[in-house]
């Protein structure tokens, strides 16, 4: 099989890649199939929107239904060069009218497609189009003057490049250097893309066809973006607004040339590699471990690692000191051999939240302030409200007001406890979940400031995101903004209980034990999720739902035209039963709080 650009990116991520690829030598000078790279494209580009909802799950077989919203990314973004570049321009929703370049070495064919391809009389332009934001790019600074920090990007005729350093100052050329050598990182978040930019420009500049200068570009989604609400014939149309496409575009043609050689060389170890059966390396960041893309070999590399209680499970943890000053992150302690809980060193546990794990985990007991847990409990104001959200964050913006990747409110459920306990499963709970694809967030408004009428508590597990979502609704619909912040400012987080809140401890009397944790049990390994926290304190699960997490909510609402009356029904009903479970789930957990401290 042909190395497509995907396959070149996987083979060179480490040295175990390709052996454990097994592949056959006489398969490498051969064409690959569109269908072929179609799936490696999907598969890829599956994981780009993972990574984009911030989620750590694996990839559900379903997620592969927002592919629709990813293309249309590629056709927004092919309207947005054509409208820049002019020109004649090839981009298409089938990859079988993309433009394709490939080159033959040492009896191995490299191969790529590209999804814009725009020729002008002098010039080619190469446009690789991704489903992330333009912020990670256009938020990085270097640097300051004063509270000025100088941006890495500067816009230009409607096109992102990088600016030159402004200052000779020492520290400024440093922070700017700094920030220059992360673009040149492959396993860096904002120096992936620019890398897979780079491999691209590799194959072309050894395709003997190509002739013409050519530049190379990255589109993104502009993270500034609000979109209108405008439509033509159903339709959504993304005009430009305040300056602003939909869609924004980068420069890389420096950053790309200097990749070269680093590719280069990577190509020359991959041939090394491909003869050689006895490669070995050590396990690195290129591993992206449980991260959407984590390699696919994984289980081998890591199966000394437990899944339960690994060396990085402590809280918080981001990396180690030993006495001697040297740094260890999750992949040092792995490779020098610290792989379980205990294994690591009792002189590395400097965190007063790390000893008491450690002291949990050794001696299998259950970690409890209980005078912590009731002040905070007490710090409650009833009714308390349940509330949980269940969103669509759509790459291209959907409705009136919404950015890329809104979290746009498609569900709640909400279960109401008037007094410590007092609360039904049924009688006490209420729901609103949107019935079609159209813009239903205003009767979810409605429906929610109808339901919390009188103060009290707003009682969420991750409350910022239930607030975030408020205030969002509360500038789109500034008739409801009063009630909304009302509710927004009721906020009260179930972590805050369970885990802590510095802040509050403090305004609580607990000066001293500020930052330390209120309960840890062995069980949760490092973890205070909802689905770890839950089966401490009742024996609720999700394990016998249809639907079982947040990505299969929103692929199943997202999924509503592609159903049956009676399938949709049947959705339906089966995302009001996991919405009505996660805040059932909150009030079961304070029942065990309460009954943890008698």
């Amino acid at each position: 099989m042909a190395v497509t650009k995907t396959k070149f990116i996987n083979y060179t991520r480490c040295n175990n890649y390709v052996k454990f690829e097994k592949i056959n030598d006489c398969d490498l000078e051969k064409d690959i199939t569109y269908e072929e790279y179609q799936e490696e494209e999907k598969q890829e580009q599956i994981k780009e929107v993972l990574e984009e909802l911030d989620s750590d799950a694996k990839i559900p077989t379903k997620l592969e239904a927002m592919m629709d919203y990813y293309k249309e990314v590629e056709i927004e973004a092919g309207k947005v060069a054509n409208d820049i570049f002019k020109g004649k321009s090839i981009f298409s929703k089938n990859t079988y009218n993309q433009k394709s370049f490939n080159f033959t070495l040492n009896g191995i064919k490299y191969l790529c497609y590209v999804d814009i391809y725009n020729e002008q009389e002098s010039c080619i332009n190469i446009v690789e189009v991704k489903a992330t934001t333009s912020n990670k790019y256009i938020n990085m600074t270097y640097g300051k003057r004063g509270d000025i920090k100088f941006p890495l990007f500067v816009k230009n005729d409607d096109i992102y490049k990088i600016s030159p350093c402004v200052s000779i100052d020492s520290e400024i050329k440093k922070s700017y250097d700094e920030k220059i050598k992360k673009l040149l990182n492959r396993f860096t978040s904002v120096g992936k893309y620019i890398y897979d930019l780079a491999v691209q420009r590799y194959i072309i500049s050894h395709d003997k066809n190509v002739i013409k200068k050519v530049n190379y570009y990255l589109a993104v989604l502009n993270s500034s973006y609000i979109y209108d609400g405008y439509m033509e014939n159903g339709k959504r149309i993304y005009r430009k607004i305040n300056d602003e496409n939909v869609i924004s575009l980068f420069d890389f043609n420096d950053i790309t040339l200097k990749y070269q050689d680093l590719i280069e060389k990577e190509r020359i170890n991959l041939e090394t590699n491909l003869k050689n059966e006895e490669t070995n390396c050590k396990v690195g960041c290129y591993c992206f471990l449980n991260e959407p893309c984590e390699c696919i070999y994984k289980n081998i590399c890591f199966k000394d690692v437990p899944e339960h209680d690994a060396s990085f499970n402590y809280l918080n943890f981001r990396t180690f000191k030993d006495k001697k000053g040297n740094s260890y992150d999750k992949y040092d302690l792995i490779n020098n051999g610290y792989l379980k809980f205990d294994d690591v060193p009792l002189e590395f546990l400097t965190n007063e939240n790390h000893l008491i794990q450690r002291d949990c985990y050794d001696n299998n007991k259950v970690y409890i302030d209980k005078e912590k847990i009731k002040a905070f409990l007490d710090d409650l104001k009833y009714p308390i409200y349940h509330l949980d959200f269940e969103t669509f964050p759509c790459p291209m913006p959907r409705f009136f007001g919404e950015k890329p990747y809104s979290q746009s409110c498609f569900e709640f459920s909400l279960h109401i406890e008037r007094a410590p306990g007092v609360c039904d499963f049924e009688k006490d709970n209420y729901i609103f979940l949107a019935k079609t694809l159209f813009d239903e967030r205003e009767e979810l408004v409605k429906a929610l400031v109808s339901y919390i009428k009188e103060d009290g508590t707003l009682l969420a597990q991750n409350v910022s995101f239930e607030k975030s979502r408020i205030e969002e609704l509360a500038n789109i619909f500034p008739k409801y903004k009063k009630d909304l912040l009302r509710i927004k400012n009721m906020g009260y987080d179930l972590l805050y209980i369970i885990k802590n809140n510095e802040e509050i401890s403090k305004k609580l009397g607990f000066v001293e034990k500020a930052k330390t944790i209120n309960y840890y049990n062995p069980k949760q390994s490092g973890s205070y999720s909802i689905k770890k926290t839950l089966p401490l304190f009742t024996d609720l699960t999700y394990g016998s739902l249809d639907i079982q997490n947040g990505n299969e909510a929103l692929v199943s609402y997202s999924m509503y035209d592609k159903f049956s009356f009676e399938e949709k029904a049947k959705v339906m009903e089966n995302l009001k039963i996991y919405c009505r479970q996660d805040t059932w789930a909150m009030v079961e957990i304070l029942r065990g709080l309460r009954s943890l401290i008698k």
